[in-house]
C-alpha cells in the first residue's frame, strides 16, 4: 500500500510546510491538489518535486480536455503522476497515456462524477491506465456518501492498482485495507490536524500490519511449496544428478536471469568443495569436451539459450541434467537425467493466471518463476551437503578455497 497525502491547500508555503511533516511521517506520495495549482500553477508542482526528489509528486490536474497538453505541462515541472477525469473523452485520456509515455510517467484516472464506475473502470484498464482512483468528492462527502460503496466493486472488477479517497481517516483507513485498495489518499485528516507528522505515522503503522502479514504469508508459502518439493524428490532423478558430477571432467552449469543466480550460487560451493565447475557465459569459461557435464537450469524447460547449449553439449559428446518443472519440454527431452523442480513458472497463461487467482490455488506472492528458482536454490544446498559427506569436506577446509580478494 501507498500512502498519498493531498495537499488540497491554496498556500504554497503552508502546503510544503505541511508536506515536510508528513514525509517524516513516512508518506510515500505528496500530492499537488487541484486548489493549489490553481493558485500557483505549475510551480507548485515544481517546488515540490525540488524539495523532495526522493517522493512521487502527483499533479491533481482533474483533466477534462487536452489530455497531452496537460500531461506534459505537469511532467516538464517534475510530476511523477498526473490525474485525468474518468468522464473525459476516451481520445483524451488516450492522448494522456500517449504522452506519460514519452516522458517515463503515469497517469491515475479519477472516477469522481462517473456513474457507472465498474464498467468505466473496466474500459479504463483495456486503454492501459496505471492507476484506478475511486474518489468521493467533498461535496459528495457533506450528502453523507463514501468512496467505500464503490471500492470493492471496482478492486474486483480490474487488476490495476485502485487508489481510494474522500474523507479518509484513522478509523476508515483499516476499512479500505481489507478492501483492497492499493494507494490510499488522505487530505484533511493529515492536513488539518495539530500534528501531522504524528497522524501520518499512526497511519503507516497500520499499513505495516498489513505489510507484515504480506511478508509472512510468502515465506510461509514459499516454504511449505519447498517442503513440498522435498517430500517428491524422486531417488533416481537425485542420483543420476550426483552421479553424473561425480563422473564428469568438468562441470558446466547455465541458468538464465534468476536461475542463473541459482547456479552461480551452486558454482560457487562446487568450487568450495574442489569440483572443476564453470559458469556458461563467463570469460573464463573453457571448451566443452566429451566426458564433461552441463547441469541446464530452466523452470519451463523451454528457454531458447540454455536449450540451444544442452544441443551443444550432446553434440560435443557430453552429458546434460536438466533442473526443470516440465520433464517432458525441449529441454527434459534433450537430457540425460531430469530432476523435476514443480514450481509455477512464466510459461502459465494469462487464463491460467487468472483461473489460480480467482481460485486462490496460486500462490499470488510468489511471482512469476520464484517458487521454482527458490525450491532450486534450496535443492541444491541440500546437494551441496551430501557432497560435503560424501567426501568428508568440513566447512573449515571449504573456506580455504573462498575468495580472498573481492
Amino acid at each position: 500500500m501507498i500512502l498519498q497525502v493531498a495537499l488540497d491547500l491554496t498556500d504554497i508555503e503552508q502546503a510544503i510546510s505541511i508536506a515536510e511533516k508528513a514525509a517524516r511521517g513516512g508518506a510515500h506520495w505528496l500530492e499537488v491538489g487541484t486548489s493549489l495549482i490553481k493558485k500557483e500553477g505549475m510551480r507548485a508542482v515544481e517546488l515540490l518535486k525540488r524539495r523532495f526528489p526522493d517522493r512521487k509528486i502527483v499533479a491533481d490536474l482533474k483533466t477534462m480536455d487536452t489530455g497531452a497538453l496537460e500531461v506534459e505541462m505537469a511532467a516538464r515541472h517534475g510530476a511523477d503522476v498526473v490525474s485525468i477525469l474518468g468522464v473525459a473523452d476516451d481520445k483524451t485520456i488516450k492522448d494522456a497515456l500517449a504522452v506519460a509515455r514519452k516522458y517515463g510517467i503515469k497517469v491515475m484516472v479519477d472516477l469522481i462524477g462517473v456513474k457507472d464506475k465498474v464498467k468505466r473502470a473496466k474500459e479504463l484498464e483495456k486503454m492501459g491506465v496505471h492507476y484506478i482512483l475511486v474518489h468521493t468528492g467533498i461535496d459528495e462527502q457533506a450528502q453523507g456518501k463514501s468512496p467505500l460503496e464503490d471500492l470493492e466493486k471496482v478492486v474486483k472488477a480490474v487488476k490495476v492498482p485502485v487508489a481510494v479517497a474522500g474523507g479518509l481517516n484513522l478509523e476508515t483507513i483499516p476499512k479500505v485495507i481489507e478492501l483492497g485498495a492499493t494507494i490510499i489518499i488522505v487530505g484533511s485528516a493529515i492536513t488539518k490536524a495539530k500534528d501531522p507528522e504524528e497522524v501520518t505515522r499512526k497511519i503507516i503503522d497500520l499499513f505495516w500490519d498489513e505489510y507484515m502479514k504480506t511478508i509472512r504469508k510468502a515465506m510461509k508459502d514459499i516454504t511449505e511449496h519447498i517442503e513440498e518439493v522435498a517430500d517428491k524428490l524422486k531417488l533416481e532423478e537425485v542420483r543420476g544428478l550426483v552421479d553424473a558430477m561425480i563422473g564428469a571432467n568438468k562441470i558446466f552449469i547455465y541458468g538464465a536471469g534468476r536461475s542463473g543466480l541459482v547456479g552461480k550460487a551452486f558454482a560457487m560451493r562446487l568450487m568450495h568443495l574442489d569440483f572443476n565447475v564453470y559458469v556458461v557465459g563467463e570469460t573464463i569459461t573453457p571448451a566443452f569436451e566429451p566426458g564433461d557435464l552441463l547441469i541446464a537450469i530452466s523452470g519451463s524447460g523451454e528457454t531458447k539459450t540454455i536449450v540451444d547449449a544442452a544441443e551443444i553439449a550432446k553434440q560435443q559428446g557430453g552429458k546434460v541434467v536438466a533442473i526443470t518443472s516440465y520433464k517432458d519440454s525441449t529441454l527434459g527431452r534433450l537430457a540425460d537425467v531430469v530432476v523435476e523442480i514443480p514450481g509455477r513458472t512464466k510459461t502459465d497463461l494469462p487464463t491460467d493466471y487468472i483461473a489460480r487467482q480467482m481460485l486462490t490455488q496460486y500462490k499470488w506472492t510468489a511471482p512469476m518463476g520464484t517458487l521454482f528458482e527458490d525450491s532450486t536454490m534450496i535443492f541444491l544446498d541440500g546437494i551441496i551437503a551430501l557432497l560435503m559427506a560424501t567426501f568428508q569436506k568440513t566447512e573449515k577446509e571449504m573456506r580455504k578455497k573462498h575468495a580472498t580478494i573481492e
